[in-house]
This record gives structure tokens, sequence and C-alpha cells, in this order.
């Protein structure tokens, strides 16, 4: 394998094309500090800056808007699944504190009929 050289013509050419990259990257510079540009500069920044994000949001990946949403529909329906479940457990416990009110009204009843009227007396 041997390498082809390069002709001076296109050695200059490749020179002239690396100077002109270089000029332009120069100028960009200067342009920078120029007061006219440099707010026109910033706003250009910001406005990639934006585009940027708008296209994350818009397109397909992890932090797309359609991602979100999806992830936030399963953390609603968990959410949704823990409310049928409190509100079960609350059904059911309020009936059990029902029936266990029930029973201890019924017990001390009956411990209230068992007693004379003295002992009432002595209780209120």
């Amino acid at each position: 394998m041997t390498k082809t050289r390069r002709t001076p013509q296109e050695i200059i050419a490749e020179t002239e094309a690396k100077l002109g990259r270089l000029r332009v990257k120069q100028a960009k510079k200067d342009a920078s500090s120029n007061p006219a540009v440099a707010p026109l500069l910033v706003e250009l920044e910001d406005l990639r800056k934006d585009i940027r994000e708008a296209r994350k949001g818009l397109g397909d990946g992890p932090q797309s808007f359609s991602a979100s949403i999806a992830k936030h529909e399963v953390w609603i329906e968990k959410i949704e699944d823990k409310r049928t479940l409190a509100e079960a457990v609350l059904d059911g416990a309020m009936e059990r504190k029902e029936a266990i009110e029930a029973e201890i009204a019924s017990v001390v009843n009956s411990l209230i009929e068992g007693t004379t009227s003295e002992e009432k007396a002595n209780y209120a």
C-alpha cells in the first residue's frame, strides 16, 4: 500500500481553504465584540436553544412530550389504583367499626340491665 502524494496545487488549495475558514472564524469573533452585532448574537444563541428544546420535546426520545405524557399516565393509573384500594379499606374499616361499636353498646346495655338502681345512680 502506497500513499499517493498530493500535488503542490492540492496542498495550496487545502491551505487556502483552511485560511478561508480561519478568516471566517476570526471575523465572527471580531463581530461578537461589535456593539451592533453582540446583542444579535445573544438573541441568535437563545433562538438556537429554543429550537433545540422544541425539537427535543417534539421528537421521539425519552425526553419528548409524548414520553413524558406516557410516564405520567402510568403514574396517574397507580395513584387511581391506590385511591380505589383506600376507598375499599375505608368502607371495610367503617363497617367493622360500626359492628364493634354496636357489639360494645350491646354488652354495655346488658351490663346496665343487670345492675340495680343504686348502681346506676352511682355511674351517673
